[in-house]
């Protein structure tokens, strides 16, 4: 592969058609020459082509406005706050309290307004005598009857598994995209898949509720956690923009028949900063329309510690991610957090824990006084976090 460096200043956001990388020959070569510029360059990209099959696609596409429509009790009934593992309903109004890159707390200027259901398929919550509290954060779903809302769960489930599937494949052409192993990030994985739960969430964004009021949105700017984000925007109402590395933001808006693929800071983290993950926002829909989205969320085993990584890319690699820096005038050396160096799901449920207080002190009591030393946060989980 010939190095190249994508100039900081771009327009619009890739697209790759995922068909490319299944079979040998000049095209796949091309195919993972794009992928490995985007990555350490941009961050983000729409895939198109990919391994979801369209009537998985259009029956989540079908139930998210269905689901939101239900009455206020069903949802009620499923809220977040009765699953141990985070899972359920959530209506999100307020400002959000800890930050996905600095992971430092605050109050937020802005309002972000958003209903979500986050949902994965069941696995058995691993807490078992002698464990550490934190294997406590898997198990199963929170979903509404199926009276209710027949082969809701069947659908959603079916989509999770496919879109699980892809994930683990793109996260190969990735490795090998960089000179790597495509298998080198099997480290990250757990073998036994069961034992890790990726999230979906189906998010709804309404109209704001005061247009005048420009500190109002879906979400604000942020970067995601976890290892890649791949995002169905269902419906066709715009709102997703990403930041340029020259600071501008750019419309993400809706293709039919793909994903948009974001980086997580956990790739940025075992690729010691070549990966870029890049923030993004939500903007609340003008109305009277309603923005649909699936963003589903890939991470890491519980197991592992992001701090342990060390990639051994091809000398090209490395000249490619020291130009960006350069560029941007940022440090090559790659430095580690102290989270960084714990174990990830410590760091997760130290996270969740922060967004969501009165869930830590009703399902991890001993864990929320660690997180809290001097008591409780003065507003509750419902006015002020970013849904884990």
């Amino acid at each position: 592969m010939t190095t190249t460096v994508t100039p900081t200043h771009y327009s619009s956001i890739p697209t790759l058609d995922y068909t490319k990388s299944q079979r040998p020959g000049p095209e796949r070569d091309a195919f993972l020459a794009s992928l490995r510029d985007i990555l350490i360059n941009i961050g983000f990209l729409y895939l198109s082509n990919h391994s979801v099959s369209t009537d998985t696609v259009n029956k989540v596409i079908a139930y998210a406005p269905k689901f939101f429509e239900l009455p206020q009790e069903i949802k009620d009934s499923v809220d977040f706050t009765c699953s141990p593992a985070f899972l359920g309903y959530f209506n999100v109004g307020g400002q959000r309290v800890v930050h996905a890159r600095s992971g430092t707390e605050g109050p937020s200027p802005i309002s972000e307004t958003r209903e979500q259901f986050t949902f994965a398929a069941d696995r058995d919550s691993m807490l078992a005598d002698g464990c550490p509290e934190w294997t406590k954060q898997d198990g199963p779903g929170l979903w509404p009857p199926e009276e209710v809302l027949p082969g809701f769960k069947a659908a959603l489930v079916d989509y999770y598994e496919q879109v699980e599937s892809l994930s683990y494949d793109f996260a190969s052409l990735i490795a090998e995209s960089l000179g790597l192993d495509p298998a080198a990030f099997e480290q990250w994985f757990d073998k036994d898949r069961m034992k890790m739960q990726p999230r979906v969430k189906l998010m709804r964004y309404p109209p704001p509720t005061d247009p005048s009021n420009p500190k109002e949105t879906g979400i604000d700017s942020h970067e995601d956690r976890g290892f890649l984000t791949f995002l169905l925007q269902a419906s066709n109402v715009a709102g997703l923009e990403v930041r340029n590395i020259s600071g501008e933001w750019l419309a993400c808006p809706p293709v039919d028949g793909t994903f948009v693929v974001n980086l997580g800071r956990a790739l940025e983290k075992v690729t010691r900063g070549v990966c870029m993950a890049t923030s993004h926002r939500v903007l609340s829909p003008p109305g009277p329309e309603v923005r649909y989205s699936v963003p589903f969320f890939s991470n890491v085993s519980m197991y592992v510690r992001l701090a342990d990584a060390d990639p051994q890319f091809p000398q090209e690699v490395w000249e490619m991610y020291k130009a960006r820096q350069r560029k941007l005038d940022r440090p090559v050396n790659w430095v580690y957090s102290n989270m960084d160096k714990q174990l990830a799901g410590l760091t997760r449920l130290t996270y969740k824990v922060k967004n969501h207080p009165e869930m830590g002190m009703k399902y991890h009591p001993v864990f929320f006084r660690e997180v809290f030393p001097n008591g409780p946060p003065t507003k509750s989980s419902k006015v002020n976090s970013l849904a884990a």
